[in-house]
């Protein structure tokens, strides 16, 4: 009777992912081709390897609003002697793309629960609330619906760090330990403003790209290392990408980068309780590491850990060694 079920489940198991395979491909070759077919192929590939090779599942929420949707990446087996981790990306793409070196590793340690961040991937909102709250209630709002109770470790980077220091202030009981990468949580409107005049431009030229030249620029601000590839791939396929990761919502995420941007932080940094470990490129471009050793100094409660020659997608140029920080940090084992 066991082995029946396993049997069963097995079978299941493979025809959703022939499903998924035939929709994608569908999907594909519609609109007489009128259509970015290889990204979104290459996407379409993504989901396959979460699904094989990771284990996770896509599940998208309705949440209590009546407005708002959020997609998911969750473990499809659970253990119950595995941490969950929360995953919380940045701007440039969505969960898939910014996660694809880590989702492998961290599969092994932990069940995972990676959202789209609204207006990101396949998660959608009718709200017109642009701010870091909202991402917050709307993360929050999923993972309650997904019936994640207790405490939760949350691994953040770039954007994604402001949504999660919001989590942890806003409801402290649900996170345990918090991972914040390359993040400028507490920066004042001054410090904001510079950083931006220095890439010399619009802040949504930069993190929401409207042309294969300011793709390549915000891939040259965001890293350090193996930048060069930039230069080689054809403009028509950077064009590729921007359609699929940008035109859907592209207003929204502009409205979302420049209310991060423009709004007025709190008048004085605010502390909070949970151990956090904070990881920085001493190479970043976005963020300059000053800004990481400044969130450590005010966060009592906290470690710093310093990359050196990387810049700010620690995610993409360093994977491996942030896996291992993070296991490290959340199982609280040494893995040298």
């Amino acid at each position: 009777m066991a082995s029946m079920r396993l049997v069963v489940r097995n079978l299941r198991h493979y025809i959703s992912i022939a499903i998924t395979l035939f929709k994608s491909l569908f999907w594909c070759i519609s609109d007489n081709f009128d259509y970015p077919i290889l990204i979104k192929l290459a996407d379409s590939f993504l989901s396959l390897y979460f699904i094989v090779f990771c284990d996770l599942r896509p599940i998208t929420v309705d949440l209590d609003d009546g407005e708002t949707t959020v997609h998911f990446w969750v473990s499809g087996h659970r253990k119950i002697n595995r941490p969950n981790l929360v995953m919380l990306h940045g701007y440039g793409g969505n969960s898939k793309w910014q996660f694809v070196h880590q989702v492998s590793d961290l599969s092994k340690s932990f069940n995972l629960f990676i959202p789209d961040l609204v207006f990101f991937g396949r998660s959608h909102s009718r709200n017109a609330d642009r701010t870091v709250e909202f991402q917050a209630r709307s993360v929050v709002g999923g993972l309650k619906r997904l019936g994640c109770g207790g405490e939760l470790a949350v691994y953040s980077i770039s954007y994604g760090g402001f949504v999660a220091y919001r989590i942890a202030k806003i409801w402290p009981e649900m996170i345990g330990k918090l991972v914040i990468v390359s993040s400028g949580v507490g920066f004042t409107q001054q410090q904001k403003m510079t950083e931006v005049k220095k890439h010399g431009g619009d802040v949504s030229e930069i993190l929401v790209p409207r042309n294969p030249r300011d793709l390549r620029m915000l891939v040259r601000v965001s890293m350090n290392t193996g930048i060069a590839y930039i230069d080689w791939v054809p403009d028509f396929i950077l064009s590729q990408f921007i359609a699929v990761m940008y035109e859907r919502n592209r207003q929204a995420l502009v409205e979302l980068a420049k209310n991060l941007l423009e709004r007025e932080e709190e008048p004085e940094f605010f502390a909070i309780s949970q151990k956090t470990l904070i990881v920085w490129g001493d190479k970043d471009k976005v963020f300059p590491l000053e800004h990481g050793r400044r969130l450590h100094r005010n966060l009592p409660n906290s470690s710093l850990e310093i990359l050196k020659e990387i810049g700010h997608g620690v995610n993409i140029e360093a994977p491996t060694t942030l896996n291992n920080l993070i296991t490290s940090f959340v199982l609280g084992v040494s893995l040298t």
